[in-house]
This record gives structure tokens, C-alpha cells and sequence, in this order.
């Protein structure tokens, strides 16, 4: 599994994430890309897991965030 961390009050509402990887994120009712399966909070990031299939996906959401707020990271192993 992966560790998604989203600092989620830093959104611009871009919708990047949610293009690209909507199985891990929605946008809310003001338009704030939400994380979504959240396992937790750090540090004000939101926290997630991401399926190791899916890293190239999240990678891609990551990387199109104009505001750079989303992390993707080796997690635990299940």
C-alpha cells in the first residue's frame, strides 16, 4: 500500500487530482478537491492509502498540482 498525504486546506480547486485520480479524490461543495478513504490526519494533511497499482496514477495527480499539496509515499505493508 501507499500513504497519500493531501493538505487539503491549501486547495485551489484546480481538479487536477480529481481528473486524473477519481477514485481517490471528489470535489466538495465549494469546490475543494476532497481526498477521499482518508485513514487519518497529520500535521494538516489528510491521509489516505493508494493501491501499489495505482502509483503511476496518483504520481500523475502529484505531479499536476499546481500548488504542489498532495504526497505519494511508500505506507506499511498489509
Amino acid at each position: 500500500m501507499l500513504r497519500i498525504k493531501h493538505k487539503q486546506n491549501e486547495c485551489i480547486g484546480c481538479a487536477q487530482c480529481v481528473e486524473l485520480a477519481p477514485d481517490y479524490w471528489e470535489l466538495d461543495q465549494d469546490g475543494m478537491a476532497q481526498l477521499l478513504h482518508k485513514t487519518g490526519r497529520w500535521g494538516g494533511h489528510a491521509l489516505g492509502q493508494g493501491f501499489e497499482g495505482d502509483r503511476e496514477t496518483l504520481d500523475l495527480a502529484a505531479e499536476a498540482c499546481p500548488v504542489n499539496i498532495i504526497r505519494v509515499e511508500p505506507g506499511c505493508r498489509a
